[in-house]
């Protein structure tokens, strides 16, 4: 940076340069230019002065007559320089209306559109969108042909909602467009910029008139599909989408704008995806064009599908972040931990990434690993998370897997260094304490941290569940039943507080009216729960009905193989007679966990051999 190059450099100054080391440097390049430049650079280089000098060649000459005095440049440019650095020095002070307002009048005094310029772009950064339209208007009154300025006013009219302001603008830039056959180029500026309106019926409504010599226009039917969509006129957005692609067939835009609009139904969804496969056929590097197929595919199910296309896009972009992201979350939907391990493992690895940008991948192979019962590289992907969000989650997690390890004591120091800073995390940590505690054998204890929570934080819900919990299993149902009472007050559409209260009831055989009510709202609420499916078998069981416990608990199982599932299922069955079917269900359930109590108690309470 040089004094030579000072009012150029001046405009740029950043709100962001902050330090006060730049202060004597401005000083000195003031003190020293303060005589040679005014606002505008007094000396243009040759390519400005040849351009000027042949522009001027080809026009008449004016008049020399003048309705105002001439103002000496010399005898006012330190005084505008001296209000310049006063207003940058301002707004580094963050004092950032006062220098958009003095940059402002500025403008007004010496008529140059840097200023004008510089006033928006303060306005902007104030967050002032009166004072930031005042200067654009005046910015675009400076230079009536530039694109920039009618641009910035165009997007600072549809924001503020005064889209009657904007039409003519927008008119104006259109016919200049289509003057110039740039049309494409013209409507997705446009188009984005019409979505900011507040009433997007309204900003509809503006782009069909302004559009209406276009209709022949493959770019100006995607602008109104995108809008219809935004609009909520979803059949609009549909007609509109299929007029663009019969303009242009074989169009990524049109392709990829469908898999937007044309999604809110299966035979919408279809036809995007014939449009995309069409695309991606023909032009198989499209990495944009692919994603959006495999989301689409993702969005019906068709997750193998789904999966083929981004991993067809790692074949040419083997290092692209977001698929790589998608891919392995995928992997993991479909049930193949060691590939969405593998792919996780390379999104983690892409250089530029920040330790806390990585964090989620982390937490993603940590999950993988413990999936596959991998406890010492599950806490080996924790530990490698750093600061962020996700920072006091690692370690609730990774005290839990210690528990599991029988390493409590461990654990509990661990969460003894945790410095949660938000509520959430208050509530992780107290709940972690309580289930090593928990999975320790001392109930009592664990009842008494989560007690302690919730003095800290009077009708958490997660902590009233958790002190419930630990009521039903110390046998004070009193206290369980209050708790989840308060909860269901609290929250009413709680699902699993309907279910314990309800399953609670149903296990001790009592009160089974009440609790088949607490269940079927339970199952309203969360039709697809497993833990809730099986409640509803257990209540129809204890209530003599086999055959419908029997689809409930078969329904749960198909959704998750939980022990304690197999369990209700098995006994079931058994009493239904059908012993074998029973055997091979508690054989399934033991082999996921071994030492599950409530299958062997069902067992030897059954008087099953197995």
């Amino acid at each position: 940076m040089t004094c030579a190059y000072f009012p150029k450099w001046l405009y740029r100054i950043s709100l962001q340069w902050r330090a006060h080391w730049h202060l004597p440097l401005v000083v000195a390049c003031v003190l020293f230019g303060s005589t040679q430049h005014g606002i505008a650079a007094s000396q243009p280089d040759r390519h400005t002065q040849l351009t000027a000098e042949s522009e001027a060649a080809s026009k008449p000459r004016p008049s020399r007559a003048r309705t105002t005095p001439a103002r000496s440049n010399d005898a006012l440019s330190a005084q505008r320089v001296f209000q310049i650095l006063a207003a940058e020095i301002a707004a580094q002070r963050g004092q950032i209306g006062t220098a958009a307002a003095t940059w402002l009048a500025l403008a007004r005094e010496t008529r140059d559109p840097k200023a004008a310029q510089r006033a928006t772009e303060l306005a902007l950064t104030d967050r002032s969108g009166g004072r930031a339209i005042e200067a654009a208007e005046f910015w675009l009154e400076l230079e009536p042909e530039a694109t920039i300025p009618a641009m910035a006013l165009e997007t600072l009219w549809l924001s503020n909602g005064q889209l009657d302001r904007a039409e003519p603008l927008i008119a104006r830039q259109l016919e200049a467009a289509r003057k110039t056959e740039q049309l494409s180029e013209r409507y997705g500026p446009l188009t984005r910029n019409l979505l900011r309106a507040p009433d997007r019926l309204a900003a509809l409504a503006l782009l069909d008139r302004v559009s209406m010599v276009d209709l022949d226009q493959a770019a100006a039917r995607i602008a109104r599909a995108t809008l219809a969509h935004a609009a909520g006129n979803q059949g609009r957005a549909a007609a509109e989408i299929r007029s663009a692609a019969a303009l242009r067939p074989g169009s990524e835009e049109v392709a990829l704008t469908a898999a937007t609009v044309l999604t809110v139904d299966t035979t919408g969804r279809q036809e995007a995806i014939a449009l995309l496969r069409a695309f991606v056929d023909a032009q198989p590097k499209a990495p944009r064009a692919r994603f959006a197929l495999a989301r689409l595919y993702a969005i019906d199910s068709r997750l193998d599908d789904a999966l083929a296309q981004l991993n067809r896009t790692l074949a040419d972009e083997p290092d692209d972040p977001s698929t790589l992201f998608a891919a392995a979350h995928l992997a993991a939907e479909l049930k193949r931990p060691a590939e969405a391990t593998q792919l996780m493992s390379r999104w983690v690895e892409l250089p530029g990434e920040s330790g806390a940008e990585r964090n989620p991948g982390w937490m993603f192979l940590a999950r993988m690993a413990e999936d596959q019962g991998q406890s010492e590289q599950t806490l080996r992907w924790l530990e490698r998370v750093s600061d962020g969000d996700e920072q006091v989650e690692a370690l609730v997690h990774r005290a839990i897997v210690l528990g599991r390890l029988k390493r409590a004591d461990e654990g509990r120091a661990l969460l003894s260094s945790a410095a949660p800073q938000t509520s959430r995390d208050r509530i992780r940590v107290v709940q972690a304490r309580a289930e090593l505690l928990r999975e320790d054998g001392r109930p009592a204890e664990a009842f008494d941290v989560v007690d302690a929570g919730l003095a800290a934080q009077p009708d958490e819900p997660q902590l009233l569940y958790d002190r419930a919990m630990l009521g039903e299993r110390l046998g004070r149902l009193d206290r369980m039943e209050s708790d989840l009472r308060r909860l269901i007050t609290l929250r009413p559409n709680h699902a699993h507080a309907y279910n314990a209260l309800g399953y609670t009831f149903a296990d001790r055989n009592v009160r089974l009216d009440e609790a088949r009510t607490l269940i079927e709202r339970a199952v309203q609420l969360a039709p697809e729960d497993p833990q809730i499916l099986d409640s509803m078998g257990w209540i129809a069981y204890r209530q003599g009905k086999t055959d419908e416990a029997l689809n409930w608990l078969q329904r749960a199982w198909a959704i998750r193989n939980d022990p304690e599932i197999g369990a209700h299922l098995g006994e079931v069955l058994w009493r239904m007679g059908r012993n074998a079917e029973a055997i091979t269900i508690w054989n399934q359930a033991i082999g996921r966990d071994p030492s599950n109590t409530l299958l062997r108690e069902t067992r030897d309470r059954l008087g099953a051999s197995l």
